[in-house]
């Protein structure tokens, strides 16, 4: 996925020919990340065995998965020992094809095929024309039964509808069995069956997404831009390697012959809270997230359509924040400044005594006197803030943080043939 940075520059206008060559580059990128994606993409693969009704395999059986959101199409034959397999199939409702002359045709209608998945579907044919076929509506079965990979998938329909905090899909990552929050001040993003939280991975449509620094996402990519991710906490392949802890691994939207979009913001105001206990006014809490996808076939009027064989997507997530931060401490009032220490007490409010290293002998009345203020130190103490609040913890600030950010991001697709 081809993410690109927009920056609005002041006073630097920019000439016809300059916008003509910032187009052709970014479409040359867009061109040579969409071929470098399809060749990385996370995959599905499937994997059948084809007998006849007594159970002899049948060798050199034609069998096509089409992809019902693109329909791109993958085939492969079946060999002497009627097994095949076929790789490198992206997440997507698919169909199944199966023909040989002197059998039915066999098809399987339309079933789910999820990220880093292995499905085995074992095909029974009977003998007749390949004019007739058979169809099959029965789901196949998802149990995994190829390997011992452990983990879970989250699909597009549980990252839309399952409300996130700061919309981070990596956070729906601790519904899985064994994944818990790292611990504070820990690098990484998650410990998953007691491992550290450095010792997991990411992987982003089928490339290292991971930093090297504290292993946390290189690229967050927006949570409408994700069709599904698998939190894999065991026994994963070598393909994902290099880690004790789990993987993560994350496949966006890559656009289908039906144009789609939606539009939407979400909001947070402090108008529908409360007070906090510790604070004197209201903090302020203005969050703003709101963006837009559209997805679809390329299609230039006149010049190109891309139907069935050349598709985009692009995300734009837009936030506004402000919010408002509490900070309570202890400050020294005007005497302390002035070294006026008679009234200085411990937490519990025993009297203070205020001694002179040089004398070894407390000062008189708990004042130390202005001579024994270095110049530079009674400087610097009229910049203290003044006590706002009676009792210990005698001052109080609140101030407002901000935060703002424009993300865009452009995938293109080119159908498999």
């Amino acid at each position: 996925m081809a993410s690109l940075t927009l920056q609005k520059t002041r006073d630097q206008p920019i000439s016809r020919g300059g916008v003509i060559s910032i187009s052709m580059r970014l479409i040359l990128a867009a061109c040579s990340v969409a071929g470098l994606a399809l060749a990385q993409t996370a995959s599905a693969r499937v994997m059948c065995r084809i007998t006849d009704g007594t159970g002899a395999v049948i060798p050199s059986v034609l069998v096509t998965i089409t992809n019902l959101g693109t329909n791109a199409s993958q085939a492969a034959t079946s060999g002497v020992t009627g097994d095949f397999t076929i790789l490198f199939l992206p997440p997507s409702r698919s169909e199944l094809e199966a023909k040989v002359d002197g059998f039915r045709t066999y098809k399987q209608a339309a079933f789910a095929l999820a990220l880093d998945q292995g499905l085995r579907l074992d095909i029974k044919l009977e003998v007749g024309s390949s004019a007739e076929s058979i169809t099959v509506n029965d789901a196949p079965p998802v149990l995994n039964t190829d390997n011992g990979t452990q983990g879970q998938t989250i699909t597009a329909a549980e990252i839309a509808e399952i409300s996130l905090d700061g919309r981070n899909f990596s956070d729906l990552a601790l519904l899985t069995g064994g994944v818990i929050p790292k611990g504070d001040g820990g690098d990484g993003s998650f410990a998953v069956n007691g491992a550290r939280a450095d010792n997991s991975g990411f992987v982003l449509d089928g490339m290292n997404n991971t930093q090297r620094r504290n292993t946390g996402a290189v690229i967050n990519p927006r949570i409408e831009s994700i069709q599904e991710f698998k939190m894999i906490t065991s026994g994963f392949s070598a393909d994902y390697g290099r880690y004790a802890g789990g993987v993560l691994t994350a496949v966006t939207k890559s656009g289908s012959n039906k144009l789609r979009g939606s539009l939407y913001e979400f909001v947070r105001n402090d108008a529908l809270d409360a007070k906090s206990y510790f604070d004197v006014t209201k903090s302020k809490l203005r969050r703003n997230q709101f963006g837009s996808t559209v997805s679809g076939p390329v299609w230039l009027p006149r010049i190109y359509n891309g139907r069935n064989r050349t598709f985009f997507l692009f995300t734009w997530e837009s936030l506004r924040l402000v919010d408002g931060k509490t900070q309570r401490g202890i400050v020294p009032d005007g005497g302390m400044l002035r070294g006026d220490f008679s009234r200085a007490a411990n937490a519990f409010g025993r009297p203070l005594r205020i001694t002179d290293p040089l004398a070894r002998a407390p000062f008189p009345d708990n004042q130390i006197p202005l001579s024994c203020l270095d110049p530079v130190a009674r400087k610097l103490a009229s910049y203290f803030p003044a006590p706002n609040l009676s009792g210990p913890n005698n001052f109080i600030s609140q101030g407002n943080g901000t935060t703002s950010y424009n993300n865009f991001g452009i995938k293109g697709l080119p159908a498999r043939d």
